[in-house]
């Protein structure tokens, strides 16, 4: 954080990023509104991270000798504005702080990215104008609707809109027999030891072609946070794309490894096709910078979903967050692992830091319901998952795991609603007969619950549904035997479902049988 940073330089600290010489503010790519006196002192607290600068210093700088102005309430005034843009206040501070009587110091660690200068997405931005693409097919949430453009360069501007809304968000995914977790340890062991320093450091590249990297791993993000398989190969292309353009883009590949990662789980894919692609990359990343949070957090994901390496999973998401306490998605991806080992208390605080460093993000305010299903908080689960479903009523993680939450509750009929709302949405799909079964199931009827797994298998003769999909049939229908065969066929093939197994309610008939005891002790999550 010491040293002085110029007025023409591109800035990052935590979730945001600063033009200096472009007087802009983003975070997650998505431009935060800040003008005038605000943006005035922001420009002076970052060109002197870590260093008090006097408000009579700012008085100077901001009004003219002869200027008449009521500046203590101006430059209050000011400082509001900025802390409302950083979501910063002055009795938490996490990027400002105040210093009684003498006045302000930028306490959060700034990076510096490149000198100032338009990017490749900005040049295109002062060309034509794009028809705003209508609402895409949810059925296919990966694809745009069919949309006219004046030409490939606003093309070009629109994919670079689309992609500022950006921002980070995560699922669990699976794991297979790709690595041992003792080859994973012993690589980022080294690779961490043999650089003496894990501070972060400023790698030197072209200012234009980091511009360019940046532009397309902006794109790839927001692929990557549409959460679906489509979404997360096109993620791919275009982090595959930034590190062609910039080799030792470290946040290319970390963006990789975690595409890769959550793939797996979202294609239903055998691990083996995906993960040891996923491994290279996050490996890749923390070579390049080992002290990026980033690298370190997709190292914990895969130790996490991978090798249900608890240990080193919760010792690299530790230090991602020590590296960058700000970084919202190890705060979030740390507090699932900590509901996962069954650590409720722990994961809700480290959930609430997340929602406080990233208070838009829907996929945090889910996951933070899921927390609270997960301890059986169930009337404090359902009311933080319509609270996100206001908010977007099609937001398929919440839609879906609502359903489980109105169930431990008996809330039959809402949860046949809402899975037919789903199914409205998505069509139908052997997920839809498999709800279908578990809920008729748990509320006693049977015989529907029955006839609903027999509409299952027969689709099964056409379509192979996944062992999951089987799964919370058969735990519906009260069939222990094929529900443990179900589970057993998941840890083979290393599937996500596998690391709920500690914490989920639905498989609380199943915890006294010595073959669930033995799976818990497999897996790490053995009492």
């Amino acid at each position: 954080m010491a040293g002085k940073n110029g007025p023409s330089d591109v800035l990052r600290f935590g979730v945001f990023q600063v033009n200096l010489a472009a007087r802009e503010l983003r975070k997650h790519g998505l431009r935060v509104r800040l003008a005038g006196q605000p943006f005035c002192v922001l420009s002076m607290l970052l060109e002197r991270p870590g260093e008090v600068v006097a408000r009579d210093e700012m008085r100077q700088k901001l009004w003219a000798s002869d200027t008449f102005v009521d500046f203590e309430h101006s430059l209050n005034s000011a400082i509001k504005k900025l802390r409302a843009a950083l979501s910063d206040s002055p009795e938490n501070s996490r990027y400002v702080e105040t210093i009684p009587r003498v006045g302000y110091r930028f306490i959060a660690p700034v990076e510096v990215i490149a000198a100032a200068g338009p990017t490749a997405a900005e040049t295109l931005l002062t060309r034509g104008e794009a028809v705003i693409p209508a609402k895409p097919e949810e059925k296919s949430a990966g694809r745009f609707a069919q949309v006219r453009f004046a030409s490939p360069a606003v093309l070009g501007i629109f994919l670079f809109l689309i992609a500022m809304v950006a921002g980070y968000f995560a699922w669990s995914s699976a794991r297979t027999h790709s690595q041992s977790s003792s080859k994973m340890v012993g690589e980022t062991h080294v690779d961490v030891e043999s650089r003496g320093s894990t501070s972060p450091r400023i790698q030197p590249v072209s200012p234009l072609k980091s511009a360019e990297a940046h532009d397309l791993y902006i794109k790839g993000m927001y692929f990557w946070n549409q959460r679906t398989g489509e979404g997360f190969q096109q993620a791919i292309e275009y982090f595959q794309r930034a590190t062609k353009a910039d080799p030792n883009y470290t946040l290319a590949y970390a963006g990789l490894a975690n595409s890769y990662t959550l793939l797996t789980a979202y294609s239903a894919a055998p691990g083996t096709l995906y993960m040891p692609q996923a491994r290279a990359a996050a490996l890749r990343a923390l070579e390049l910078d080992a002290g990026s949070a980033e690298a370190h957090t997709a190292l914990a994901l895969i130790a996490q979903n991978q090798d249900w390496d608890w240990q080193t999973s919760e010792k690299e998401y530790r230090r991602a967050i020590e590296l960058n306490p700000n970084y919202a998605t190890a705060h979030h991806w740390y507090a699932e692992h900590l509901m996962w080992l069954g650590r409720f208390d722990e994961a809700i605080r480290e959930s609430e830091l997340a929602r406080r460093l990233d208070p838009l993000s829907l996929i945090i305010a889910t996951d933070h319901g899921a927390i609270l299903y997960f301890s059986r908080q169930y009337d404090r689960a359902i009311e933080q998952f319509q609270s996100v479903l206001a908010k977007d009523p099609n937001f398929g993680r919440a839609a879906g795991i609502i359903i489980y939450a109105y169930v431990e509750k008996r809330m039959f009929t809402r949860a046949l609603n809402e899975a037919r709302t789903v199914r409205h949405l998505y069509g139908d799909a052997p997920w839809y007969w498999s709800w279908m079964a578990y809920i008729y199931g748990r509320a006693g009827q049977m015989e529907r619950a029955r006839r609903e797994l027999k509409k299952l298998e027969n689709v099964s003769r056409h379509e192979q549904p996944s062992i999951v999909t089987m799964l919370w049939a058969h735990l519906g229908t009260g069939n222990k035997e094929e529900a443990l065969a179900d589970l057993e066929k998941a840890y083979s093939q290393h599937l996500s479902i596998v690391t709920t197994i500690k914490v989920e309610p639905a498989f609380d008939p199943l915890r006294s049988d010595p073959r669930f005891q033995d799976l818990l002790r497999r897996v790490g999550l053995a009492e």
